[in-house]
């Protein structure tokens, strides 16, 4: 873990470094021997030539804030629209989970009165009834219409 910290340590150290050398000045001078020699520090004992860093290129403050405003704009409603897009696939996967648990009950409900013509039922007033076949029937089409409508 250290060795990993010291690795990206070590890199971050050599990007500023470059990145601060990038932006000097430069000399330039001739030895003695007519070799050119280029560094960042004057030589002491000859003359050498400054050679300027060229300064980044002019804009207009109003130019700049434009372009910022539009990048600002531009990521601000990519965002919204994102995030709107999220909002209504977890609304579709929520719809989705109760139209699976809905369908789900219903299938087991219509199995329990199928296969057990004694089942009991709770009418409108909370009383648990014993219905008759017609009931039944009737209960169990109602079952078959909403799977219909809801599940297919």
């Amino acid at each position: 873990m250290f060795i990993q910290y010291l690795r990206h340590g070590c890199l971050l150290f050599v990007l500023l470094a470059f990145n601060n050398m990038s932006f000097a000045d430069i000399y330039k001078w001739v030895d003695d021997e007519g070799n050119t020699h280029y560094s960042q520090l004057p030589p002491r004992d000859q003359q050498a030539d400054l050679i300027k860093a060229p300064a980044p290129p002019a804009r207009s403050a109003s130019d700049a804030q434009k372009e910022i405003d539009t990048l600002i704009e531009k990521q601000s409603g990519t965002f919204e629209a994102k995030e709107e897009e999220r909002r209504l696939a977890r609304e579709v996967a929520e719809d989705d989970k109760k139209r699976e648990d809905y369908c789900r009950i219903n299938k087991h409900n219509l199995q329990q009165y199928q296969d057990n013509p004694g089942r009991r039922m709770i009418d409108s007033d909370g009383n648990v009834i014993a219905p008759d076949e017609e009931q039944r029937i009737q209960k169990i089409a109602e079952i078959q219409k909403r799977l219909a409508e809801h599940c297919q």
